[in-house]
């Protein structure tokens, strides 16, 4: 038996579609946010039969493959960012309850994701590791931005002592509306809650 070495260029390793398919489902999942039903859908219209688990299994290995893509390119990123006249730091972070923290560190002026990690919770002792692998990555940027985080500026503080530290507008602003008009904000919130309530009561009696 003798594989074709080209084709087996085209398709990843223990997989049964190729990289084309791949990188599909990443698109359509992650950038259109498309749920399994839809991108099965998709695909059926290029003629592609796939199960549901087997689209989980390719946006799975996309997250994989790019995470290797990145930390392979690394060194080119840094050069450019060097080129450039140097980045600026953007931190944030999201969670949803008590779901862990994702914290995404990029570069404001290009836009460039520079790192990611999940934290079980925002503390400065688990922040510090990861600023400390983007700062050996890429070195120290010329400036950071965030938000007003006692977490977050206590860890920058520890690794970029010499950086320019900025607080980013928008939540500056959103903390500044929170203060002054949550009030407002309750009473309106309140008003439109009840008004849905009494309109679903008159809608189920008509």
């Amino acid at each position: 038996m003798y594989p074709c070495d080209e084709l087996q260029k085209l398709v990843p390793t223990g997989c049964n579609f190729g990289f084309d398919v791949l990188v599909h489902v990443g698109n359509s999942m992650f950038l259109r946010c498309h749920n399994t039903k839809e991108i099965k859908a998709e695909l059926l219209t290029k003629n592609i039969k796939i199960s549901n688990r087997e689209i989980g299994y390719l946006g799975k290995r996309f997250i994989i493959y790019l995470i290797l893509a990145h930390k392979e390119i690394k060194p080119q990123i840094k050069e450019f960012l060097q080129a450039s006249g140097g980045y600026v730091l953007h931190i944030d972070g999201t969670c949803e309850g008590d779901s862990p923290h994702l914290i995404t560190a990029l570069d404001e002026i290009t836009g460039i994701v520079l790192g990611n990690v999940k934290l079980p919770s925002e503390n400065t002792d688990m922040l510090i590791p990861f600023f400390q692998k983007l700062q050996q990555d890429y070195g120290d940027p010329i400036a950071c931005v965030h938000d007003m985080g006692s977490v977050l500026i206590a860890a920058i503080s520890e690794v970029f002592p010499l950086v320019k530290d900025f607080v980013c507008h928008f939540h500056f602003l959103r903390d500044i509306g929170k203060d002054l008009l949550e009030h407002e904000h309750s009473l309106i919130r309140d008003s439109l809650k009840n008004s849905k309530e009494i309109n679903c009561v008159k809608n189920a009696k008509n």
